[in-house]
């Protein structure tokens, strides 16, 4: 099975990464296919799975569309790309909020009429693109690598500081609006110091014990960062745009035996077990109290981090990999194209 994904996404970018790059170098791997990746697609070339990560544009859906007599096309998405907010910072560089509204998201209904199978990232979102298309949606959830799981977990030391961060995009604004006076309430009670990485949500948090650093483009490097803190946070309004998002904050965290703190949305409730491997609020007074819990109690958050670690051990990278070739596979021969042999 020879498989070539053609991404618009940027290397750097956790999409392409999460969606694209670590599956794909699985399957490699595990010797279930041959695996190509790359921003240009070549016309001529031989495959029997086109993947076509995040087709915004009609140039793009027409290249990838015009594969549909002799490769199986894919199309894969993990966020709503029909339901976009305005102020999504995708409208800031590159396509305007004018041109999606134009043709952009029309590209993208298109590309769900066309494809032969669709891959998502949680069940939500694969109940709004059922609306626009008859193709076939599988969800294949994001993974982790193993390694992390081995990575001894982060003891906070007799008098040490409680260090809870958070990292993301400008996109999560309106979450930080809605939940920052709970956090700053709790991160005050625990005495805590606040990390911002990527967006510098500070101005809104206002809290006086914060700091800000850079994203890094080398996912190594986050999970480094992440290892660092002793409490992650990942708030998250519960609306149409986030329902559709994955619990990805939280397996991070849990891969590494941190335990989150998440806005109670429908990504995060499927994957988080309410005051086990971590805690879902929705009010000011739930992020207080599970931030001061947190940082009063450090048995509770070692076991709490575990707990959430043996979670985590459900989303591994190598052992959803069978998964994956097999829906390509199945989806092969539903459309009578032999596996392992490019037209």
């Amino acid at each position: 099975m020879k498989i070539f994904a053609w991404s618009t996404a940027l290397a750097t970018d956790a999409s392409f990464h999460y969606r694209i790059n670590a599956p794909l170098t699985e399957l490699a791997y595990q010797g279930h296919a041959e695996v190509g990746v790359g921003p240009v697609l070549q016309h001529d070339a031989q495959v029997d799975v086109l993947i076509g990560h995040r087709l915004a544009a009609p140039e793009y859906v027409d290249g990838w569309a015009g594969f549909g007599d002799r490769a199986l096309l894919v199309l894969e998405h993990d966020d709503d790309y029909v339901n976009f907010r305005s102020d999504h910072p995708t409208f800031q560089h590159g396509m305007s909020w004018q041109d999606y509204t134009d043709w952009g998201r029309d590209s993208v209904i298109r590309s769900l009429q066309l494809a032969d199978l669709i891959t998502v990232s949680v069940p939500h979102l694969a109940e709004v693109y059922r609306q626009h298309t008859d193709a076939e949606i599988v969800v294949l959830h994001n993974t982790v690598d193993e390694v992390l799981l081995e990575v001894p977990q982060r003891e906070r030391q007799p008098g040490e500081q409680l260090i809870v961060g958070w990292g993301g995009t400008g996109s999560h604004a309106r979450d930080w609006q809605l939940c920052g006076r709970g956090v700053k309430y709790g991160l005050t009670k625990a005495d805590a110091h606040m990390v911002m990485m990527g967006s510098d949500f500070r101005p809104v948090l206002g809290y006086r014990d914060s700091s800000f650093v850079q994203w890094t483009d080398v996912i190594s490097d986050y999970y480094l960062a992440i290892h660092g803190w002793h409490v992650v946070i990942a708030p998250l309004t519960d609306e149409q745009w986030s329902r559709s998002k994955s619990p990805l904050k939280a397996l991070e965290a849990a891969a590494l035996g941190v335990p989150a703190v998440v806005g109670d949305a429908t990504p995060y409730r499927d994957f988080i077990v309410h005051g086990e491997t971590g805690f879902l609020c929705r009010t000011d007074d739930d992020w207080m109290k599970a931030i001061r819990a947190l940082g009063n109690d450090e048995e509770m958050r070692r076991a709490m981090g575990l707990a959430a670690r043996e979670r985590a051990r459900g989303f591994i990278a190598s052992e959803w990999a069978p998964t994956w070739a097999e829906t390509y596979r199945n989806a092969l021969a539903r459309k009578g194209l032999l596996a392992g042999t490019a037209r």
